[in-house]
């Protein structure tokens, strides 16, 4: 009976004593486990991880933008500027109804009502864009929306005082702010500046929690000012013209730029073009660098550069000059029909006879003809390192043919670019020194320091003394020659005319009809005695009577120096020699005198001449 007993009594004590085991051996499990845990989060580095979890939950990092760098003219009158903006965002996932939210912010917003909903159905999404770099009105609109998930936030944006003045010099921004062409593009790394870092906490609804942290990382450095050397005053005035001129000339565009030829520095340059429309208006092509173009006469000038400086001949070396002369089989004649007669240099100049510029050409041979348009810049770029620079064409001497010579010696079969030619004509302005274009003054940072651009030293590639017969000779041509038309009240003027064929994109100068297009040009500088601006001015595919640079190029060059000289406060002759009657052509020698009171006479003689040159390779 007591055995019976005590067996199952002994089984429930063993199975109590192994609860009570099993318990308190769990109690300790889990205790040791906090304290493990306690001495990891208080003691050991894992800690930091939570830490660090709830302060990336709390604490948010917002970037602060960095200013552009404003572009400002030499004056510093203001060409483009980067102000504050307003941009709208969304968080998809809070819309409630994209459709109601859509419809509200499409009455106020620039973005299509289909594309604002397709933006705020995206509830997977956290941030999107619905219009950036908007007005204050336009955010403060949206604000009173009052729209669940609907943000404002702040930007900056790139404006332009001017609208589309020297588009094609300033260039563009993309919506970040990255400069996408011009000069926007190729200083792009003193304009943009570095963005900075700052830190907010935020509260559960994700808002900033006012008198919590608020700490600044790293502070945003805007981007340094840059000063070019074009004057915005002279800049408009070269657009308005110009525009003005092609619609003369019923043109198909233009071009002008304007240069200090001692310095090399732009005070203007523009391109304007017709549109489809049929609308002449101001460019983004920055043609005086990305367009190359056959120059015809206005090459003349360089070729007798070579001429005189190599002692082969002076301004009064004559010559009988036929009216055509033939070499390997192909005939080059003048644009006007004249017996042979024995002409000096100045008279062939003056006249623009291509024969005899091609006989003189002969006379100077390949090697230093060749030699010296290099010389001059052709078929180089300019150092100016803007995007889509074209370096034209000048085919080396091994590269030329039994006609080469003749044509490139009158500006045909050679390709050059605006910027390439003011640059020639420059140097012959400045004692026979090539000056280095350039377009910006220096850059000037935040706290107002002025660094300047370095600039090549202009280089000297002729002598002074065929400089200045040079310049006599060209200011013939516009006393008594082609280039009347850019004759300016008070000022002497220098320069040269060019009327030349325009090659066809698969060769040729003519098409199936046999029409002609033309590229009329003049350039020249003033005042000849002391050059201190020298123009040209390129007008494309001019038609009807003012086809020709003497009577497209010309007047446009003369109305632009007018006022540029103002402008530039460029005192006329009398103003220098301290007469009371700015504007009245001075003779300050009894042969100018001469040249001056025969000039209208004479004028008028060689426009029914013809004389206006057409720089033909070759005529059957």
């Amino acid at each position: 009976m007591k055995n019976t007993l005590n067996g199952p009594k002994r089984k429930t004590v063993f199975n109590l004593k192994l609860r009570v085991w099993t318990t308190g051996t769990l109690f300790v499990g889990v205790a040791v486990w906090f304290a493990w845990r306690l001495i990891g989060l208080q003691v050991l580095d894992e800690g930091q991880k939570y830490q660090d979890f709830a302060k990336n939950k709390r604490i948010d990092q917002i970037v602060l933008p960095a200013g552009r760098g404003a572009i400002v003219d030499r004056n510093n009158v203001d060409l483009v500027l980067t102000v504050p903006a307003k941009t709208i965002t969304a968080d998809p996932s809070e819309i409630e109804d994209p459709r109601k939210a859509a419809k509200e912010l499409s009455l106020i917003l620039d973005t299509d009502l289909e594309l604002l909903e397709q933006r705020l159905s995206q509830s997977d999404r956290r941030f999107t864009y619905l219009q950036r770099q908007v007005s204050e009105e336009v955010a403060e609109e949206v604000s009173r929306l009052r729209i669940k998930g609907i943000s404002i936030i702040d930007e900056v944006a790139r404006v332009r005082p001017g609208q589309e003045l020297a588009l094609n010099l300033l260039g563009r921004t993309d919506i970040d702010g990255n400069g996408i062409s011009g000069i926007e593009k190729a200083y792009d790394s003193f304009l943009i500046g570095s963005s900075g870092l700052m830190e907010v906490e935020k509260g559960a609804g994700g808002l900033t929690i006012p008198g919590g942290r608020n700490e600044t990382i790293s502070s945003s450095e805007h981007g340094h000012t840059l000063v070019l050397t074009i004057d915005r005053s002279v800049q408009f005035a070269a657009e308005r013209i110009l525009i003005d001129g092609v619609i003369a000339a019923n043109a198909q565009g233009g071009t002008l730029v304007a240069m200090r030829p001692s310095t090399g520095e732009i005070v203007a340059s523009a391109t304007v073009s017709r549109n489809n429309d049929g609308v002449v208006e101001v460019s983004s092509d920055n043609r005086a660098v990305t367009w190359a173009y056959e120059p015809g006469s206005i090459m003349k000038p360089l070729t007798f550069a070579g001429v005189i400086e190599e002692k082969v001949g002076a301004p009064s070396s004559v010559m009988e000059i036929p009216n055509a002369i033939e070499i390997w089989e192909e005939v080059f004649v003048d644009s006007f029909a004249h017996d042979a007669e024995e002409w000096s240099i100045a008279e062939i100049l003056k006249r623009s006879s291509n024969v005899g510029t091609i006989m003189w050409a002969q006379e100077l041979g390949e090697k230093r003809l060749y030699e010296r348009l290099a010389s001059f810049g052709l078929g180089q770029a300019t150092g100016m390192e803007l995007p889509g620079e074209t370096r034209g064409s000048l085919p080396g001497q091994s590269q030329w043919s039994g006609t080469s010579l003749p044509t490139i010696a009158i500006g045909q079969g050679v390709a050059v670019t605006p910027m390439q030619m003011l640059v020639a004509y420059s140097a012959i302005a400045n004692e026979g020194k090539r000056p280095a274009p350039s377009l910006v003054l220096g850059a000037r940072d935040s706290s107002g320091l002025f660094e300047i651009m370095n600039s090549e030293l202009p280089e000297r590639i002729f002598s002074a003394e065929t400089s200045d017969l040079l310049i006599e000779m060209m200011e013939g041509v516009v006393t008594v020659g082609t280039g009347t038309g850019a004759q300016v009240p008070g000022y002497r003027v220098a320069g040269k005319t060019g009327t030349a064929w325009k090659p066809l994109e698969g060769g040729g100068y003519g098409d199936e009809t046999g029409e002609q297009k033309y590229v009329a040009s003049f350039a020249g500088f003033l005042p000849a005695d002391d050059p201190e601006l020298s123009i040209i001015v390129v007008i494309d595919e001019p038609v009807g009577s003012t086809y020709s640079g003497g009577k497209a190029a010309a007047p446009v060059f003369a109305e632009f120096a007018q006022f540029a000289v103002r402008q530039l406060r460029i005192p006329s002759e009398a103003e220098r020699l301290g007469l009371e009657q700015p504007g009245r052509v001075i003779a300050t020698t009894p042969a100018q005198a001469r040249e001056i009171a025969e000039a209208a006479a004479a004028a008028a003689s060689l426009e029914e001449e013809g004389t206006e040159e057409v720089a033909a390779p070759s005529v059957g």
